[in-house]
């Protein structure tokens, strides 16, 4: 049996699934983050894990021809041929590209529009009469502005202020402080400075929860990344020069998941594009993989 097996690498988690060649999932690996620009070696070593796992689930006689991979922040690191020579164990054909082009070729199967996704991380990529360009995907010292990270640190800088104004903590701060088990807020340092992106990502719940239970303050910094994702998206119509019959397709757990989020990211898209299309289907970025490995095949003229 052939296969395709698409890899989709981010700021959290690496996932692989195989693909046979009439576009069938037959098996999926779950590793941890696969951006290689946090920690190069160990983003390697999940990538490896996440397609292993995949193969484990497969027939032992199955043939891999292409591993085709998207992986944050492969367009800017050193350490893709270093990745490259780690998959040749697996004797397939292997392709590396960002993650946001697979996410973007699974969602629109080689039509225009825009995808823009908040995980982890945030950006927005579209094309347009085959023009591609890309708004945010900085990462987090740089931007990242309404991912998981920079609303989880933005909460956290409101602690700080907080402690530095002598004010009472507000009900999100102490929430924030008992998840961590931080009894001051001077310990929250410690955390900060030694946790993953992922790490401090994953507060993001807890901020959402107090949002539920009427906290202005994490209602205030929910609808601020919601904006956030929204002025950039509004950045990259303008960049494409996009008319009308505008499709933008939303990703990634926190605009799809957070509600104050998606109506703040809404609002603010249909402010500059009144006649907008939002998609919001959930398709794996690993079947971008399998498109684009069978385009390059020449097995199958899809794109």
């Amino acid at each position: 049996m052939k296969i395709i097996i698409g890899v989709d690498g981010g700021g959290t988690k690496t996932k692989a699934c195989a693909y046979n060649l009439d576009g069938k999932l037959l098996g999926t690996g779950m590793s941890g983050f696969g951006n290689l620009l946090i920690e190069s070696n160990v983003a390697i070593s999940n990538i490896i894990e996440s397609i292993k796992k995949c193969l484990e689930q497969l027939p032992k006689m199955s043939e891999c021809l292409h591993i085709y991979l998207g992986l944050a922040g492969s367009d800017n690191s050193d350490q893709v041929e270093k990745l490259e020579k780690s998959l040749k164990k697996f004797n397939a054909l292997v392709t590396i590209v960002n993650d946001v082009r697979l996410a973007h070729v699974a969602t629109f199967e080689g039509r225009d529009g825009i995808l823009t996704i908040a995980g982890t991380g945030s950006v927005s990529y579209g094309i347009s009469n085959e023009k591609t360009e890309m708004a945010g995907g900085w990462g987090h010292l740089l931007g990242d502005e309404g991912s998981g990270y920079w609303i989880a640190i933005k909460a956290i800088k409101q602690m700080i202020v907080e402690e530095d104004n002598g004010e009472s903590l507000s009900k999100l701060s102490l929430a924030l402080l008992n998840e961590l088990k931080i009894k001051k807020v001077q310990e929250i340092k410690s955390f900060i400075y030694e946790a993953s992106k992922g790490e401090i990502a994953s507060l993001v719940p807890i901020i959402v929860q107090v949002a539920k239970s009427g906290s202005e303050e994490a209602i205030h910094i929910l609808y601020e990344a919601g904006s956030h994702l929204g002025n950039m998206t509004v950045q990259l119509y303008r960049k494409l020069q996009l008319k009308s019959d505008v499709t933008v397709a939303m990703r990634g757990s926190i605009l799809i998941n957070i509600e104050h989020v998606q109506n703040a990211f809404m609002d603010r898209v249909i402010e500059e594009i009144p006649d907008v299309n939002f998609n919001q289907d959930s398709i794996s970025a690993t079947k971008g993989a399998y498109f684009l490995a069978m385009n390059e095949s020449r097995l199958n003229l899809f794109l």
